[in-house]
C-alpha cells in the first residue's frame, strides 16, 4: 500500500492513497431523474451520496457553483437541487439502506458517461444510538448498509463501469477518485455509537484494501477524510441522546463543545475538502 500523505480537515485526520481497478458498460434502470448533457472536460463528474443536508448539501452547492457535473444519489433532494436538474446535474433517487436500490456498473457507466469521476461517499447514519444489547436489529442493519455496504458496492460498481477506460492495453486516459467521509469514531471506541464506529472503521479498511490492491497505478485514488465534528443534524441527534440519558459516556464533551461554539459549519468543511482533495487536478500518468 502506498500512503500518499496526511493532513487535517476540521482538525481531523486525512489519508490519501493511490490505487487502481476496473470492468463494463451499458444502460440504466430508470431510477435516474435526469440524463444530463454537456460536460466540462476539465472537471471530473462528481458522484455524491447523501446531499439533502449537512456536509452533502454544502458539497453539492459549492461544486455546482464551480461548474462540476454532478450525479447526486439520495432519497430526497433540496429545492435548489431539484431546480438544478439538467445538463450539469443528475438526481438519482436512491435508498442507500437497500443494496438492491443502488446503481450497478451498467447504470453508473451511463451516468458518468466515460468522464473522469470523483465518487464521494458522504451519506451516513448515527442510529442506532444505544448500548450493545439494546440495539434495534432493523436500525442496525440499515446503518451497516448505509455506512459500509453501500460504499463498498458503489465503489466496486464504479470501478467495474470504468474498466473500459482503465486497461493495461492502452494509455490511461481516465482517472477515478474515491473519497470516503469517515470519522475519528472509526479509531476511538465510543459508548452508544458502537455501530457507527464499527461501520466507519470497516469502510476505511475497504478503502485501504483498494489502495493496496492497486498501489502502483495512479489512475485511481482512494482518500479517507475525517471532517471532524460539525454543526449538522447528526450532532443534534447526538446531543438529543445525551440530554435524554441514553447510554453515552462521552456526553459531557459533546455538549460542552456545542455550548462553546466550537463546531464549524458544513460549508466551511466542504470548502476545505474541495480545495484540498477535489479541485487540485492530479497529474496524468
Amino acid at each position: 500500500m502506498v500512503l500518499g500523505w496526511r493532513t487535517q480537515v476540521g482538525g481531523r485526520r486525512v489519508t490519501e492513497q493511490s490505487t487502481r481497478d476496473g470492468a463494463d458498460v451499458a444502460a440504466g434502470d430508470g431510477r435516474r431523474r435526469s440524463r444530463g448533457g454537456a460536460r466540462g472536460p476539465e472537471r471530473p463528474t462528481t458522484v455524491i451520496t447523501g446531499v439533502s443536508r449537512g456536509l452533502g448539501a454544502a458539497l453539492f452547492d459549492q461544486l455546482y457553483d464551480a461548474g462540476y457535473p454532478i450525479v447526486a444519489l439520495g432519497r430526497t433532494f433540496t429545492e435548489r437541487q431539484l431546480a438544478a436538474e439538467g445538463p450539469q446535474v443528475q438526481l438519482r433517487i436512491t435508498d442507500l439502506s437497500k443494496p438492491e436500490d443502488l446503481p450497478g456498473p451498467a447504470e453508473l457507466s451511463q451516468l458518468v458517461d466515460g468522464h473522469d469521476v470523483t465518487l464521494i461517499h458522504n451519506a451516513g447514519t448515527i442510529e442506532p444510538f444505544a448500548a450493545i444489547g439494546s440495539l434495534q436489529p432493523d436500525w442496525l442493519l440499515d446503518a451497516v448498509n448505509v455506512n459500509l455496504v453501500a460504499p463498498m458496492l458503489l465503489t466496486n460498481a464504479l470501478l467495474a463501469a470504468m474498466a473500459v477506460y482503465l486497461t493495461v492495453s492502452r494509455p490511461i486516459s481516465r482517472l477515478v477518485h474515491v473519497l470516503y467521509v469517515s470519522s475519528s469514531a472509526a479509531h476511538e471506541p465510543s459508548g452508544g455509537r458502537s455501530v457507527y464506529c464499527s461501520t466507519k472503521r470497516g469502510a476505511e479498511m475497504f478503502m485501504e484494501c483498494l489502495a493496496q490492491q492497486h498501489a502502483d497505478d495512479p489512475s485511481v485514488r482512494a482518500t479517507v477524510v475525517d471532517p471532524g465534528i460539525m454543526d449538522t443534524d447528526m450532532q443534534s441527534v447526538i446531543r438529543a441522546h445525551a440530554l435524554a440519558g441514553t447510554y453515552f459516556p462521552d456526553r459531557e464533551r459533546f455538549l460542552a463543545r456545542h455550548e462553546r461554539g466550537e463546531l464549524p459549519s458544513p460549508e466551511i468543511v466542504a470548502r476545505r475538502i474541495i480545495a484540498e482533495h477535489i479541485a487540485p487536478a492530479p497529474a496524468r500518468p
